[in-house]
């Protein structure tokens, strides 16, 4: 399994095959997605998926976002990150 890490500060998205002891510790970066399995440092309940990238994220971020919707990830690597937002661009907390 897969742990996607992503950087609050600038968006960055990075896939790992295992955590990074090192990324773990850094408060700028957050596990987007991982084993669904709670680990021993679990603090509280499980995320339903990554948040919504914004439309200034990288094509990585919506890439995680739309195989976290449902979509394979041979599909959303194969779409323009234009695409993916208009695919998963709806999430917009109440903003028409």
């Amino acid at each position: 399994m897969t742990f996607v890490y992503r950087n609050s500060n600038t968006g960055q998205v990075v896939p790992l095959e295992q955590r990074d002891p090192w990324l773990d510790m850094l408060d700028n970066w957050q596990i987007i997605s991982g084993p669904s399995e709670p680990t021993d440092d679990a603090s509280g309940p499980a995320s339903a998926g990554p948040d919504r990238p914004s439309e200034h994220d990288t094509k990585a971020a919506w890439i995680t976002y739309a195989v976290s919707r449902g979509m394979s990830e041979s599909d959303a690597k194969s779409l323009s990150k234009a695409a993916l937002i208009e695919e998963f661009g709806e999430d917009l907390d109440g903003e028409d």
